[in-house]
């Protein structure tokens, strides 16, 4: 197998507050262990039972994802677009599922507003965080893919984990001017 595209590092960003997307590239699982393959390889022999994964990262978000109407998240979970979990992690939407069969779900409009406010007051502090230490994490299976380069905005080479220092200060500061810098502040504590 051979395949070539782009953005498995300079990843789709989303502008006005929006997230960025997710990396290009292709993952191949053999015998149950998974390797990436990256988005430009070729010759890559494959045989019986091998499968090979590539997600599609369309584009990044459009303006800061905690200002989304919770019902319009909620939505999109029912349609399977947002899982319950980057409901929360990625909108501060606290989603709870009814009845899935029946795709009925509800938002907890309480536990929405404390999420939202508690990602406002530390999404700043997460692009600040010590981009080894965040690599280190993603190696050790703490922080997922997305967290990595939505909250941390730090770009690794997603097979082995290592840490792309330049690719990273470079991504840092375009989300730091096309999304952090819109972000409403957190509110002061009454």
């Amino acid at each position: 197998m051979s395949y070539m595209c782009d953005r498995a590092r300079s990843i789709t960003w989303g502008i006005e507050g929006g997230l960025p997307s997710i990396p290009h590239g292709v993952w191949l699982t053999r015998d149950g262990e998974e390797t990436f393959l990256g988005a430009v390889f070729s010759n890559v022999p494959c045989g019986p039972g091998d499968r090979f994964t590539r997600p599609s990262a369309g584009g990044g978000g459009f303006g800061d994802p905690l200002e989304r109407a919770p019902d319009a998240v909620k939505e999109d979970v029912v349609d399977g677009y947002v899982s319950l979990e980057r409901a929360r992690q990625d909108y501060g939407v606290v989603v709870r599922e009814v009845d899935a069969d029946m795709a009925q779900y509800e938002v907890d409009d309480e536990a929405t507003a404390a999420e939202r406010e508690r990602i406002r007051s530390e999404r700043l502090g997460w692009l600040e965080a010590d981009p080894e230490s965040v690599a280190a994490g993603y190696r050790a299976g703490e922080i997922d893919q997305l967290d990595v380069i939505r909250r941390h905005g730090v770009i690794l080479d997603w097979g082995t984990g290592e840490l792309l220092p330049n690719t990273t200060e470079q991504f840092r500061a375009m989300l730091q001017r096309r999304m952090a810098s819109h972000w409403a502040p957190a509110t002061a504590a009454v």
